[in-house]
């Protein structure tokens, strides 16, 4: 298994450098256009990371979560679809800890991009279905609101409530923003009373 896990996680380094070298020497929208494919292939090689849950550990997550990470942080529209898909199976597979939920959701919030923004809220929106989300860091959650203004963050997640279940996140998400109001609050009282 532990040489299965090396030869896949050689091979997907392999394809993700290759995409890379195809952005410098083509363009990134030549490489979107004429070689989706390679995005594919890049989704496939994750996700059969994953076929067993059995065997994933904090080892095949910690090998896993760079190549997610760079998918969502690319420029190119198809490598961060790849990657959603693969946040997308991977937590409807497997039961991750908190720190690895947090970090994803993080990475979902604080990574957005316009065009693939209904995508990204749809992918957080699968991860709080399926797993158990406590908490969103307040920087995390400042900078969702920061987003609605390049974004319309709000209407995104209004249609998604129409059509999908988003009370864990709105939980969340609630508990989350009375806790900033009441820190702000503390704040401007701490002020006040120094002044």
């Amino acid at each position: 298994a532990k040489a299965t896990l090396s030869s896949k996680h050689s091979i997907i380094t392999c394809i993700t450098d290759h995409i890379k070298k195809g952005v410098e020497i083509v363009g990134s929208d030549y490489l979107e256009i004429k070689h989706p494919m390679l995005f594919n292939f890049h989704a496939k090689l994750l996700l059969s990371m994953f076929n067993d849950p059995e065997k994933v550990d904090e080892m095949m997550l910690a090998k896993l979560m760079p190549f997610i990470e760079h998918g969502i942080k690319s420029q190119m529209k198809s490598f961060r679809y790849s990657a959603l898909v693969v946040v997308s199976q991977l937590v409807l597979t497997v039961k991750l800890k908190e720190e690895v939920l947090n970090s994803i959701c993080k990475l979902l919030i604080t990574k957005i991009k316009p065009d693939t923004a209904a995508a990204s809220l749809s992918t957080l929106m699968v991860v709080f279905q399926q797993q158990i989300v406590d908490s969103l860091s307040k920087n995390t959650l400042k900078k969702l609101l920061r987003h609605d203004s390049e974004i319309q963050v709000w209407k995104i997640l209004r249609d998604l409530s129409e059509r999908t279940d988003t009370t864990k996140f709105y939980i969340v998400l609630w508990k989350e923003l009375v806790a900033l109001s009441r820190d702000a609050e503390s704040e401007e009282q701490s002020l006040a009373i120094d002044v």
